[in-house]
């Protein structure tokens, strides 16, 4: 069985792809993971296996002909005998391009299996397509990858951070003001000695803005210092939502933490529960998508977007939690339900059975 995963596997910060990949050759799987092989290679698949549709097509295209391209591509390899799986990752793009979005619709309408992370995805995904064939299988953790042995202590003077704050991090660009909203409001309320929020991908204004003209730049790099400046008044450390943190750094991160704030509105699914899991740290989350059912199946605290009341009633029962053994519960809930050999064979399991079916 020879499997080709769409992807572009080089310089990436989301490392679910290539984890997979390692997770499947691990067990026998012979994967490779291309995005170019996809539109020129003439080697037969038994399965090709979509991620994110922007990643087929172009994460910033503006090329119609693309779309009618696609339909072709897959059209072709379907009359040669190859099978198609999608890992539904969004229910829509995070930015509207008309595209991109006509990509979504012709990859969800003509894989054979498409995989949920959980049982709420796979719900909404049957009502609009009632004869679709779906599976369940959660995000895997991303054990293995990163630098676990790390102490906190060792963690917070790296990062310049003080040893006896209530650390609470919210990872992942800021992509909507509502989003800041929810993070900042229900933070400044949060009843809590020594409370320290670490958001390093808040700020909409950039140091280094490219807009070519000089008075865009100047204002931009002004309203970025000063509210790095008031922030830091309030115990809140900022920085540019564009910025990356690298794959070296981001166990610091983690670590230095006592609870992972996922501030998403409405989210499918979000590396950031996995990955808090793997490090022993409390969740907190919305209560929607494949997020909130889990957060609530491993009694982890959620909220309603847009009640701050409920936020910090979530951060508070965070609190708590984060005085007790619940960190290490998630650790082990998540060895037992997200371990990497473990979805791996669950992936294997369901090329297999596509293929096998008539």
């Amino acid at each position: 069985m020879k499997v080709l995963i769409v992807f572009e596997n080089k310089n990436v910060d989301n490392l679910f792809v290539p984890i997979l990949c390692r997770g499947l050759q691990a067990i026998g799987t012979e994967v490779e993971c291309s995005v170019e092989k996809f539109w020129s290679e003439d080697t037969f698949y038994d399965i090709i296996h979509f991620q994110w549709p922007e990643e087929i097509i172009g994460w910033n295209n503006q090329n119609a002909h693309k779309i009618q391209q696609l339909k072709e591509r897959i059209a072709f390899l379907k009359n040669r005998g190859t099978k198609f799986v999608y890992t539904r990752h969004n229910s829509r793009p995070h930015y509207y391009n008309a595209i991109t979005y006509t990509a979504y619709d012709i990859i969800e309408s003509s894989c054979d299996t498409i995989v949920h992370m959980g049982q709420f995805s796979y719900n909404e995904f049957k009502q609009q397509y009632p004869q679709s064939h779906n599976v369940i299988i959660p995000h895997h953790i991303y054990e293995n990858t990163y630098n676990e042995n790390i102490s906190k202590e060792e963690a917070r003077e790296k990062l310049g951070l003080s040893p006896d704050k209530f650390i609470i991090t919210a990872f992942g660009k800021f992509r909507l003001k509502e989003e800041i909203s929810i993070v900042i409001k229900s933070f400044l309320k949060f009843k809590c000695k020594n409370k320290y929020l670490l958001v390093p991908r808040l700020l909409p204004f950039s140091p280094h803005a490219r807009n070519k003209k000089l008075y865009k730049r100047y204002i931009s790099k002004l309203l970025y210092h000063t509210s790095k400046f008031i922030c830091n008044l309030y115990s809140i450390q900022a920085d540019n939502n564009e910025k990356i943190i690298s794959n070296q750094d981001l166990p610091y991160y983690i670590i230095a933490s006592d609870l992972l704030f996922i501030q998403r509105k409405r989210i499918l699914n979000s590396g950031n529960l996995p990955l808090g899991f793997l490090f022993k740290k409390i969740v907190v989350g919305p209560d929607y998508g494949n997020i909130g059912e889990i957060l609530k199946e491993s009694g982890n605290p959620i909220f309603t977007p847009d009640n701050t009341e409920s936020i910090i009633q979530a951060l508070t029962q965070g609190y708590s939690l984060a005085q007790t053994h619940k960190g290490k519960e998630n650790y082990l809930y998540a060895k037992q339900h997200f371990s990497l050999q473990y979805i791996s064979e669950l992936y294997r399991q369901t090329y297999t059975n596509l293929i096998q079916r008539p």
